[in-house]
């Protein structure tokens, strides 16, 4: 299958390219990076729209990942977050729509409300951010043109990603990077109780992503990816002071309220063949060894 990955050279984007490719597909990416992965055929924005959509409509399949992904930055620039993201998966959904491609759409964890039960599907919604409005603004976008127009498109909301490129500049970002960047700096981690998060290897999302291509799925469903398992950051941050050997110290202070963001997969188990593979010890030793050889 001919299939274009934008965001293709990003963290998660690199590791859904490598597992097509080792299942065969003919692979192209489309990102603001003006090169691309060794041996892929590589289009670099910014193009305009029309450009874009043009592009995109000649493959058989589009796994749509471009964004600007950095929460907290889009708290300073909704406009900016919502044009990337919000129209650029509009954008997408139209090469979808001439193309006649299957569309995957990859979103996110942050369009929930935190709850401390697992969420499914259809789960409360309480965005945290612009960055995730802009992803749910993509989501009601796909449902518009999975309904008017029979667009083959589905939704995957990723759940606390990390994984070996999980860097941006500036230093490390979610919170497995940030947890890994002190201990290896030997500083002290500071953690707040009633925290929970869904710790998903890349390797595990990249697999799912290459299962909803297969899969002869219901267009328009929304698909949770994570592990189904909440980890308390105080024993996220022990295990990283474990898989580093650093002196750090994990501090533990109260916490306002509670943050539980725990996938319920049992829907992307049953119809997509998904389930996790890579545990949180064997996820943070390689991630660990990564990390360890950027320096």
């Amino acid at each position: 299958m001919r299939v274009l990955v934008t965001g293709g050279t990003g963290f998660i984007g690199a590791h859904v390219v490598e597992s097509l490719l080792r299942q065969d597909h003919q692979v192209a990416t489309l990102s603001r990076r003006s090169r691309g992965l060794p041996g892929i055929p590589h289009f670099s924005l910014p193009v305009d729209a029309d450009e874009a959509i043009d592009l995109a409509s000649s493959y058989e399949a589009i796994v749509h990942m471009a964004a600007s992904s950095n929460a907290s930055l889009s708290m300073a620039d909704p406009l900016g977050y919502n044009r990337i993201n919000a129209l650029g998966t509009l954008a997408m959904l139209e090469a979808a729509r001439r193309g006649g491609a299957k569309l995957l759409f990859t979103s996110t964890q942050r369009i929930f409300k935190p709850a401390l039960d697992p969420i499914p599907e259809d789960g409360p919604l309480e965005p945290q951010d612009p960055y995730a409005y802009s992803k749910l603004c993509g989501e009601r976008w796909l449902e518009m043109y999975v309904r008017f127009y029979g667009v083959d498109a589905i939704t995957l909301r990723f759940f606390s990603v990390y994984g070996p490129g999980l860097v941006v500049e500036g230093g490390a970002s979610g919170v497995v990077g940030l947890f890994v960047g002190r201990a290896l700096r030997g500083e002290p981690i500071t953690v707040h109780t009633h925290q929970k998060r869904d710790l998903t290897y890349v390797t595990d999302v990249a697999r799912s992503i290459v299962l909803a291509l297969h899969k002869p799925v219901v267009p328009g469903r929304s698909y949770n990816v994570g592990t189904g398992v909440g980890t308390p950051l105080e024993a996220l941050a022990e295990a990283v002071v474990r898989a580093t050997a650093s002196s750090s110290e994990v501090i533990v202070r109260e916490g306002p309220g509670f943050g539980y963001s725990v996938a319920d997969i049992s829907r992307a188990r049953e119809e997509l063949g998904y389930t996790p593979l890579v545990g949180l010890e064997e996820g943070l030793e390689e991630y660990v060894a990564w990390y360890r050889s950027q320096s």
